[in-house]
Parts: structure tokens; C-alpha cells; sequence
């Protein structure tokens, strides 16, 4: 606040006590001259009625005050305000940005993404430019998605077993954007079993076929399951896998009726827009309802509680005052940028895509992570190295240069499943149609041809490198692009920092 604003409400606040006081020793005053001089009656109304409307007024201005004030506390600065926002907005992003993608999946069934409600598995073949639920999608490892609710009773997911060597995993995450657990090939073997989902808030008897329970910091969890396809030869193979995903409540695993005690929700209409604007807080306090606290986050939600962020809070920006909502926007408005500072910047899945042990209290980049790549895996599935800059730094741009990167002999990236390169177009991060319909390539492609002495260059270019080189060519768009080297299983010196990856090379200027 300016001094200027300061000083004059002080001077009217002390005025206001200075009426107040006066007009308690008047009444007091006109009490005894009553009871001494016989005043008429109706001079005595006329006195009370004054007194009574002037204490009428300040109470209304006082009244007013509070309403006004952020958490009745006019004490908060607007630099604060903008401050908490700030930090807020970052941390309850993920909670925010996975209630819209679950709401588009599982509750509104006008949308086109939708799944078939909660707790139903639905299967996609390989991905292709038109498929935008997320950014970066996977062109390798088909997906199957699903979201439980776990209010009522825990919910068990059924793996089948795997054949061979194939690469899979259900992956769960809480609404937050942790990783909570990730059953399948790397961490449970090819051999499937049962798995528990339910909160930390659960105490009944887990059945003995339980291989492992998963516990959520949410009351909704969504898995974004994924199955490895070697070519469209694979495809009948890889979908009796997924189709051998199920899910059903504990009760209708042991036997019995499923529970149904919880209420109905009044499901809040997602509007993407409202991503990025004062709304984004009215969601925050609709979906904290559904969250399990941690006390590492006291900190921040006790911060977040001093702007009207607050689990079940009433969020109301039309009935704000203006300075408050002016602060919150600048708040968000400084929080964007920082989200899109830090994606140009990071390249380490690790500090995305993980556990809440791992990752922490560390809000922005666990905001990043969804930004770039919502439920990406963690570092022990599989690892995910992007490539924005050639090797002298600058943007990588199909319509400005050629490009190509070269692995030498016996420096291929170690994978105990595949390794592939997957193209995006920027800003959006969607797949790349392109003349050949190759969207990923990698170790799984049959045309990648070796040098004769034994390296592998792949090219990154709009047009045919020539018919020679083709098997090796992943199509770009024709302007920025980013690029991801998708390596599944991957090895000791990949996960120990080792390994050290070659440079993406701008082979040609136009």
C-alpha cells in the first residue's frame, strides 16, 4: 500500500473513533439531562434513533472492511499477496492441470477424450498427430488410460504376464503429479499380479493375492499404463496385453457388492482457459477437498490459506476487491513465467517425473514435469533426454537448418528393453505428419543402417536426406521442433550420469 493511501485511512479511522467516542458521552449526557429537566418523549426518540443509526454506520463500515480484506487480514501488502500467489499457483498447478485431463477422461462424456467413466481401462494402438490428450505422446509404448476413486473402498488393478522381452508398466500418479508406484516389467518381472489402490487413509485388511498396495496423496488416481510394440506386426500381441488390464473394487475382488456411501459431486465445468487466470483458484479449493495433506506442504498451504486458498473455500473474484485481484493476477502472471523459463531450461527427467521422496517440496519442477510431459515416467522405467539447441546453442528450426546426431561405434544408448527418438512440433509438443508416417526411431526401426565402421547417424531434417539415407530419417516440421530420446530400462552408467550423449549438429545452412 502507498503511504498516501496509509495516512489518509488512518485519518479517517481515527476521526471515526473520535465521532464514536463522542457520541457515547452525548447519549450518556442526554441519559441524565432526561431524568434531571423531563425532556418530552419525543425529543428522547429523536436522540436514541440518532445514536442508534450513527452505531448502525460504523458497524456497516466496519463490517464492510472485513468483507473486503483477503482473510480478513488487512495487514497483507499487495507485494505479499502477489507473492503467495506466485508460489500457489506453482504448487497446486499439477493438482489443477490433472483435474482438467481427468475431467475430460472420466466425467464429462461429451468430450472427446473421454474414456467411459471411473474405473475402466481404454486402449489406444500407436499414436499419431491427431492424438492430443497430452503433450509428448509416445510413439513406442501404446497407452491405456484409466482413473479410480478410491473414497468409497480401494480398487485393485489385475496385470497379465507379458511375453518376452516386452516392455510394460501401469504407472499410477496422485492428482499432485507424484509417481506413487509403477508395477511391470522393470520393477515386478514379466509375471503380472494384483495391486492395492487406495490413500494412506486406509486401515481395512488387504487380501493375501495382493502383491503390493499403492498408496495415494489423493482420493482420485490415474494411470497412464503403457505396452511396448515392436511394428505394426506386433499389434495383435500387444493388445491381448491390454486387454488383460483389469480393474474392479476390493469388495467385487473378494466376492462381494461393491460400497457406494460416498455423495454425488458437483463436478466444477473445466474451462482450459481458465488455466491461466484467477479461476485457476476456484478449482484449487474444489479439488484440495479430494486430497490427503502431507505436512511438508503445511508450509505452503498455510501460506496459500492467507489469499482465500483453502480446501472447500467459497472462491469468488467478482466479489473481491479490485487491488486484491489486480495482485493475484500479477502473482500468476509472474508464475507463468517462471513455469515457461524453467521448461526452456531442463532436460533432466528426474527432477519431473518421479516419487514425492525424490522429487519433494520442489513444486516447480514438478509443475514443469506436467507441463512437458503429464504422468512421464521415472527415471528407473525409462529415460527421457530432450533436445531444443543444436551443438552452438541455437533453437533447432527444420525450416532454418539440416540435422543430424552421430553415435560412434559401441556408443549406443544402453537399454535393457529399446531407446527411441520421438519428433514434436513446437510450441504444442504433438507428433510431426510428415510424407512417411514415421513419428519415433530408434532401435526398434528395421531400416536404421549402420556405418562401416560401425556408428549410427540419424538425420533430422523436412525434406529426404536421399533415398540411401532414409531409413535412418526422422521427418521435423517445417519450423521449431523439440526432440525426445525415449530409453526404457535404462543402463547403470545411463541412471549413474556416466554416459555422456552425443550433440544434435546443424549439418546444413540455408
Amino acid at each position: 500500500m502507498s503511504n498516501i493511501y496509509l495516512f489518509t485511512k488512518i485519518s479517517i479511522d481515527f476521526l471515526v473513533c473520535l465521532v464514536f467516542i463522542n457520541l457515547v458521552i452525548g447519549t450518556i449526557c442526554h441519559l441524565y439531562t432526561l431524568s434531571v429537566k423531563k425532556i418530552p418523549p419525543m425529543k428522547y426518540k429523536a436522540i436514541t434513533i440518532l445514536s442508534v443509526s450513527l452505531f448502525f454506520l460504523l458497524s456497516c463500515k466496519n463490517t464492510q472492511e472485513k468483507k473486503l480484506a483477503p482473510n480478513n487480514k488487512p495487514s497483507l501488502s499487495l507485494e505479499k499477496i502477489k507473492q503467495i500467489s506466485k508460489e500457489t499457483y506453482i504448487a497446486l498447478f499439477p493438482l489443477v492441470y490433472n483435474y482438467g485431463t481427468m475431467y475430460s477422461q472420466a466425467i464429462n462424456n461429451r468430450a472427446p477424450e473421454y474414456i467411459g467413466g471411473f474405473g475402466v481401462y481404454k486402449h489406444y494402438g500407436l499414436s499419431t498427430p491427431e492424438n492430443r490428450d497430452i503433450p509428448t505422446p509416445n510413439n513406442n509404448t501404446p497407452y491405456s488410460w484409466a482413473w479410480v476413486d478410491v473414497r468409497d473402498e480401494p480398487w485393485v488393478l489385475t496385470m497379465p504376464p507379458a511375453d518376452g522381452n516386452r516392455y510394460y508398466v501401469c504407472q499410477w500418479d496422485d492428482l499432485w503429479g507424484y509417481v506413487i508406484d509403477a508395477p511391470g516389467s522393470v520393477i515386478d518381472g514379466q509375471n503380472g499380479g494384483n495391486y492395492l489402490l487406495t490413500t494412506k487413509k486406509f486401515k481395512g485388511q488387504i487380501p493375501k493375492d495382493i502383491k503390493r498396495v499403492i498408496y495415494s496423496e489423493s482420493e482420485f488416481i490415474g494411470t497412464l499404463t503403457r505396452t511396448g510394440i515392436n511394428g505394426k506386426d506386433d499389434i495383435q500381441a500387444m493388445q491381448s496385453i491390454q486387454n488383460g488390464y483389469i480393474l474392479q473394487p476390493l469388495s467385487s475382488f473378494n466376492g462381494l457388492e461393491p460400497k457406494t456411501t460416498s455423495e454425488d459431486i458437483n463436478w466444477i465445468n473445466y474451462d482450459v482457459a481458465d488455466l491461466k487466470n484467477i479461476n485457476f483458484f476456484k478449482f484449487a479449493n474444489f479439488m484440495l477437498n479430494y486430497t490427503i495433506p502431507n505436512i511438508n506442504d503445511q508450509t505452503m498451504l498455510g501460506n496459500a490459506k492467507k489469499i482465500g486458498v483453502e480446501a472447500g473455500k467459497d472462491w469468488q473474484s467478482n466479489k473481491m476487491e479490485s487491488s486484491f485481484v489486480d495482485a493475484i493476477n500479477a502473482g500468476i502472471e509472474e508464475a507463468l513465467k517462471e513455469i515457461d523459463q524453467q521448461v526452456k531450461i531442463t532436460s533432466d527427467g528426474n527432477k519431473l517425473f518421479n516419487t514425492r521422496e525424490v522429487i519433494g517440496e520442489d513444486y516447480l519442477n514438478r509443475t514443469v514435469g506436467v507441463v512437458v510431459g503429464q504422468f512421464g515416467n521415472y527415471p528407473s522405467q525409462a529415460m527421457y533426454p530432450g533436445f531444443q539447441k543444436d551443438s552452438n546453442g541455437n533453437l533447432l528450426d527444420g525450416s532454418k537448418n539440416k540435422y543430424s546426431i552421430t553415435f560412434p561405434a559401441g556408443g549406443l544408448p544402453a537399454a535393457n528393453f529399446f531407446w527411441s527418438f520421438t519428433m514434436y512440433d513446437l510450441p504444442n509438443r504433438f507428433l510431426v505428419e510428415n510424407p512417411i508416417k514415421r513419428y519415433s526411431i530408434g532401435s526398434q526401426t528395421a531400416s536404421l543402417k549402420k556405418r562401416e565402421d560401425g556408428s549410427l547417424t540419424i538425420y533430422f531434417q523436412k525434406d529426404s536426406p536421399g533415398k540411401d539415407k532414409e531409413g535412418n530419417w526422422l521427418p521435423t516440421p517445417k519450423g521449431p521442433f523439440y526432440t525426445v530420446l525415449r530409453i526404457y530400462g535404462p543402463g547403470e552408467d545411463m541412471l549413474n550420469g556416466n554416459y555422456k550423449l552425443p550433440e544434435i549438429i546443424a549439418v546444413e545452412k540455408k
